[in-house]
């Protein structure tokens, strides 16, 4: 469905790595190759993990895609940022995401003028670029105000009161869960080694053919063990019953905000209750440290069981929004709703090898 158009700006070639506004500088960073980028963005109190270097090393390593990080930059910092990938597909066409395969990254600074500066400008680089549109996951400029193109729930847990006392916060359902898998003895473990990530990647597969969609690559979470588990910056914490692998979380951080990002187990010890030792764990692991925050990611509305379980560990919700400029039609874009139907069914069908074959296909085209 059309939406409400964005004012109309001439576009300008953008391949220059500064333009000059007052006394800003709008610069377009590649966050790989920028010296101290982490650093950059430390200050702010939103960054999260997908504004990070490592993040952008994974999915650049893994998809090829081009970054064009905007960023408003006075007095030497990054006082506002806008990550941009360019996704080319020659399936679906070339498209500016913010970012591919992230929950939430939503437009840093966003109470001034900065905010509206850099979607102008991010337009701008589209229409020189040629994209079919941008999109944009998360908080949006107020001053723009347009409809989103798809809803999701987020769930923050605030770290603060500590592991005791988030504990006796969860539902008494999840409180529960956590003991009958700590009667049944699985045993937890937190790991960033090659051998965990093949492990995961095993779960992974059999979750993902439950839940009917194809599985992310083996590379792309090879390069996630090597751009993000292994400098430190996440971690996978495995859950075993009598030496068999029934569960798996892998977590992420940045800062002082954690991330749940990817959950597994396998479908025939759900029973063991391993899911839920696994995001205690985490959680633990980050209270203990002085984390302030612990994202649990994006749920769909019609996803109720997700919601369940997330919102059981005492998750605050929260609405992230999606946001598509068509930049043909130069409008936001509304009233997507995503659908499952007769692919989730076929998916769950298929042998697991052959989900594999599509995942790593797929994946380089969509985000």
């Amino acid at each position: 469905m059309p939406g409400r158009p964005v004012r109309s700006i001439q576009a300008r070639d953008l391949s220059m790595a500064t333009l000059m506004s007052h006394e800003s500088k709008l610069r377009v960073f590649d966050p790989i190759h920028e010296s101290g980028w982490d650093a950059l963005i430390a200050g702010h109190p939103r960054a999260s993990f997908f504004h990070s270097s490592n993040w952008a090393r994974v999915l650049v390593a893994t998809y090829g895609h081009m970054p064009h990080y905007l960023g408003v930059e006075r007095e030497h910092q990054v006082r506002a940022l806008l990550p941009i990938l360019e996704v080319n597909s020659f399936l679906l066409g070339r498209r500016g995401v913010s970012l591919p395969f992230s929950d939430e990254c939503e437009l840093l600074a966003l109470d001034g003028p900065d905010g509206d500066q850099l979607i102008q400008r991010a337009l701008e680089l589209g229409r020189a670029r040629r994209w079919k549109y941008l999109e944009i996951r998360g908080r949006f400029p107020q001053c723009l105000r347009p409809m989103p193109w798809v809803s999701y729930y987020g769930h923050e847990i605030d770290l603060a009161i500590g592991a005791d006392a988030l504990f006796a916060r969860f539902d008494a359902s999840v409180r529960q869960a956590v003991r009958k898998a700590e009667k049944f003895r699985v045993q937890t473990r937190v790991l960033t080694t090659p051998e965990a990530v093949q492990t995961f990647f095993q779960l992974h597969c059999l979750t993902r053919r439950r839940h009917g969609t194809p599985p992310q690559s083996f590379a792309f979470f090879r390069n996630l063990q090597e751009h993000v588990l292994q400098p430190g910056n996440g971690f996978i914490v495995l859950a075993t019953h009598e030496d068999r692998p029934v569960a798996a979380g892998v977590f992420v951080h940045q800062g002082k905000a954690g991330v749940y990002k990817f959950g597994a187990s396998d479908p025939s010890h759900l029973h063991l209750r391993g899911n839920d030792l696994v995001m205690w764990e985490a959680i633990k692991w980050y209270a203990s440290r002085g984390y302030s925050r612990f994202s649990l990611g994006r749920t769909a509305p019609s996803n109720k069981g997700l919601r369940r379980f997330k919102c059981g560990f005492g998750a605050g919700e929260y609405p992230i929004n999606y946001f598509r400029y068509d930049l043909r039609r130069e409008r936001f874009l509304t009233g997507h709703e995503e659908r499952s139907g007769w692919v989730n069914r076929a998916c769950r069908l298929a042998p697991v090898f052959i989900l594999q074959i599509l995942g790593k296909f797929l994946y380089r085209h969509i985000h």
